[in-house]
């Protein structure tokens, strides 16, 4: 790979949802297929003539002002009497669009893909295409789907959303804040999926966690932020500052108990604990809960030092407010670290009696090490 296709590649990650939100924004008459159509091409171009001519001073400028000529005349063959005149209102891309202008369009893709006549899987998968601009096939790894299957989806969803509103002209007041909650959910499985990868697929990983972290944090910063929006990134900043110890040279997972916490960074632990008390409110939601539990196995000086007693009851009070499977067999391991071990069993046993949830790898190996750790223990008092 060349350089200007090393660049290209950096500039289809971080613009092509962008740059789709612009689009849409500017010229409400066109589809999101025809949006998608002429983003894929101004990078087709960029493909064919940057080699030749070198790189531009502003790449990103380039592409929108490809973009934004491809819409006019589209336009122009399509209806003779479409309304361009918002076109003649946007000044040399170089000049208007600047990374604030981008930060926003992709703020708006992200809103767009809450769109409440969508399923849950279906915001999903559009918010990993247009938001964390991950390719057909890479999202139908993420969903152990075939390609051909996530492209009708999206088919399906772009039908039903037609471009007038998916993108609000009004800015980020323009959105009912009850979509809030849908993006802070849509951020934390971008950053689950990238956090639970692991093998030759780490790196891949580690560039979702950053994504949604950069996602959030634009909320963050933007009118619509909320305690549950600093909670979400206080819990995900305790879990990327643990990234570096999660995987051994080859790849291969290295459990909380072993992981060596000098590599762990002190930094993001300092800030995530900063906006986690910032993030105090009468009302406290899952990641406000979870963030808490993490908390308290990032200060603590070494394993054996972790206060089991209160995680267990911070899973308590999430497994009362928001029960989950997950939530339950992680509450099963406090428990037998905080000496609850027939508490611990009876809750993993009577979720392997459930025929839906006994399929979960994480049950089948959480009750294995549930056992080995028993029998460890056992051994030792021998």
């Amino acid at each position: 790979m060349n350089e200007v296709e090393r660049r290209l590649e950096i500039l289809y990650k971080e613009r092509f949802g962008q740059l789709i939100g612009l689009i849409l924004q500017r010229f409400r008459q066109l589809s999101v297929d025809w949006a998608e159509d002429i983003v894929q091409e101004a990078f087709a171009a960029a493909a064919l003539h940057w080699p030749k001519t070198g790189m531009p001073d502003n790449p990103s400028g380039w592409l929108y002002q490809t973009c934004k000529n491809k819409s006019i005349n589209l336009l122009k063959r399509i209806s003779k009497t479409a309304d361009i005149s918002l076109a003649k209102t946007v000044q040399v891309a170089a000049d208007e669009i600047s990374e604030d202008g981008f930060k926003d369009a992709q703020l708006r893709m992200l809103m767009a893909c809450c769109h409440p006549h969508l399923t849950p899987k279906t915001q999903i998968v559009l918010a990993l295409r247009y938001v964390a601009n991950l390719k057909i096939e890479n999202i139908a790894l993420q969903f152990g789907a075939e390609p051909d299957a996530i492209e009708k989806m999206l088919c399906r969803a772009r039908k039903k959303i037609k471009s007038g509103s998916m993108i609000s002209s009004s800015g980020l007041y323009g959105y009912s804040a009850e979509r809030l909650s849908i993006m802070h959910k849509i951020i934390y499985l971008i950053f689950n999926e990238g956090y639970k990868q692991s093998g030759d697929k780490i790196s891949n990983g580690r560039v979702m966690c950053e994504d949604a972290l950069m996602l959030n944090k634009y909320l963050f910063d933007s009118p619509l932020c909320d305690p549950e929006t600093k909670a979400l990134q206080a819990l995900m900043l305790f879990n990327a500052a643990r990234f570096d110890a999660r995987f051994d040279e080859q790849g291969n997972a290295v459990e909380l108990e072993y992981q060596d916490r000098a590599l762990w960074d002190r930094s993001l632990i300092r800030l995530a604990s900063f906006l986690l008390i910032e993030s105090e409110d009468s009302f406290f939601s899952p990641y406000h809960l979870e963030a808490a539990i993490a908390y308290v196995h990032c200060t603590a000086r070494k394993f054996e030092d972790t206060d089991w007693e209160a995680i267990c009851k911070y899973y308590e009070v999430l497994l009362k407010v928001y029960p989950s499977p997950f939530a339950e067999i992680n509450y099963a391991v406090a428990l037998q670290y905080n000496q609850q071990n027939e508490k611990a069993i009876s809750i993993l046993m009577e979720l392997n009696r459930n025929p839906y949830y006994n399929k979960l790898p994480i049950l089948e190996t959480t009750i294995r090490k549930y056992f080995e750790r028993v029998k460890t223990k056992n051994y030792e008092h021998d």
